[in-house]
């Protein structure tokens, strides 16, 4: 601690979970220890206060973070580190998916997914939207664990058919083409419906319909497109992107 300066973090979780290793999480390599911080003990260690509640917006007047549930919190200097929401702009998607951001949200609708696979009798489908890095990991983490699953349960491990949609011609289409392939190889092994350069243009219970016109049912239904930007830095003032993140130069 620095004399004079006291430190205060405002977070909305006090287990908050690190997305790099959530696939791991899913997929049972990670316990949920391993896979997030305990935020009271790190900021006792660094002498700082925590206040477990969630930013809502900034009064630029008197300096000061207003907070959902608490008295404003003031400030000379101000980090905000508040992450991305998904991007639910596609008609239906906000009522009849399961979005795997906000992170901490998705890991108990995880369980609630893992649950209902668990009782499935029957063949069922579960498809993602998206096949960024996010979309891409989530599939095969989620076909691995739940086959392992069914299959320690006695039931039949392959009795769940996955679905990928893009609305790219490629999966990964950030990455180069070597990723691609590898991943591409990886999936069609382990039998994923691939529905490449098929946007999905609406979400209906049990139902996705995409940009061709074809309506493809699934049991789930998880949502991994492109992060977006919540909506209260813009509405505090803060000078934000087109997308509505925070400007920040490249240094942050």
């Amino acid at each position: 601690p620095l004399p004079g300066v006291r430190i205060t973090l405002i977070t909305r979780d006090v287990h908050t979970p690190y997305s790099g290793m959530l696939p791991g999480y899913i997929a049972g390599h990670y316990d949920f220890d391993e896979t997030h911080i305990d935020l009271r003990p790190l900021a006792m260690f660094a002498g700082a206060r925590i206040y477990h509640d969630e930013a809502i917006s900034i009064d630029h007047a008197s300096n000061k973070v207003i907070c959902l549930n608490r008295p404003p919190v003031a400030f000379d200097i101000l980090s905000v580190n508040v992450g991305s929401t998904p991007s639910m702009t596609t008609p239906g998607a906000d009522a009849f998916v399961t979005p795997v951001k906000p992170i901490n949200n998705f890991l108990d609708r995880w369980e609630a997914l893992s649950a209902r696979a668990m009782s499935q009798e029957g063949p069922m489908r579960i498809a993602v939207v998206g096949a960024g890095a996010g979309g891409v990991e989530i599939l095969l983490a989620i076909q691995h664990r739940l086959g392992r699953l069914r299959a320690a349960a006695g039931k039949p491990p392959d009795n769940i058919e996955f679905h990928l949609f893009s609305n790219t011609e490629h999966i990964l289409p950030t990455h180069n083409t070597k990723v691609r392939a590898a991943f591409l190889k990886t999936l069609q092994h382990r039998n994923v419906v691939l529905h490449l350069g098929e946007p999905v243009t609406q979400v209906e219970p049990g139902i996705l319909r995409t940009d061709a016109g074809d309506a493809i049912a699934a049991q789930e239904i998880l949502w991994v497109t492109a992060a977006g930007a919540p909506d209260w830095p813009a509405k505090a003032g803060i000078d934000t992107d087109a997308g509505g993140f925070i400007k920040v130069t490249d240094t942050l």
